[in-house]
């Protein structure tokens, strides 16, 4: 990805979300970081000019990608100027998990608030599941109830906004009917083997 301090003119560097914060629309992706996430976190903030950093519980890496950050603003980065993104696990996809998960969260990357909390997939996994899941590892998943404790940490100034992944158009439609804060981002996996039309176009 180019960063986006090296994007050229009439390319547009940021979106605005419907809370009115701004996300910038490139952003350095942490799956399979590997064992240098913290170096290279740190190098994409102070040399390559990301501000933008997209990371998950279930990547495992979280403490590593708190580290980058924690260097990227001692070397002078306001946090501020940085957009952190994470992702809620499905395992903990019940209401009384969701305000743990994000708290281990943000010890792990050493923040006070994250800007963008996303419910990773829309099924709920039991403790221990496999990749991918086998039969009776994926529960009953209460939407509604996750998603009021989603909005709490945005009350409670944890998290800037929340959003959704890998949603289908159903649910997200079901997630709409019931939302006092509508999802601000509807993460997508898109490239050419696996192309979402129906979402994309929606």
């Amino acid at each position: 990805m180019a960063s986006a301090q090296a994007m050229g003119q009439g390319e547009q560097d940021h979106f605005v979300l419907k809370s009115g914060h701004t996300i910038p629309a490139v952003g350095l992706g942490t799956w399979r970081a590997g064992s240098d996430t913290a170096h290279s976190v740190k190098t994409a903030i102070t040399e390559a000019g990301y501000r933008h950093v997209d990371t998950a519980a279930q990547y495992g890496i979280e403490k590593e990608v708190g580290k980058g950050l924690k260097a990227a603003t001692e070397a002078g980065i306001s946090r501020k100027d940085l957009f952190v993104t994470s992702k809620l696990w499905c395992t903990d996809l019940v209401p009384d998990k969701v305000r743990p998960a994000l708290e281990n969260t943000l010890k792990d990357l050493q923040l006070d608030y994250i800007d963008l909390y996303l419910i990773h997939w829309p099924f709920r996994l039991k403790d221990g599941a496999h990749m991918p899941p086998e039969a009776g590892e994926v529960l009953e998943f209460d939407m509604e109830g996750v998603w009021r404790e989603m909005e709490s940490l945005v009350k409670d100034g944890l998290v800037k906004d929340i959003g959704v992944c890998n949603y289908t158009v159903t649910k997200l439609n079901r997630l709409l009917h019931s939302a006092k804060i509508p999802p601000s981002v509807c993460q997508m996996e898109m490239h050419p083997g696996w192309k979402n039309d129906k979402i994309f176009e929606a």
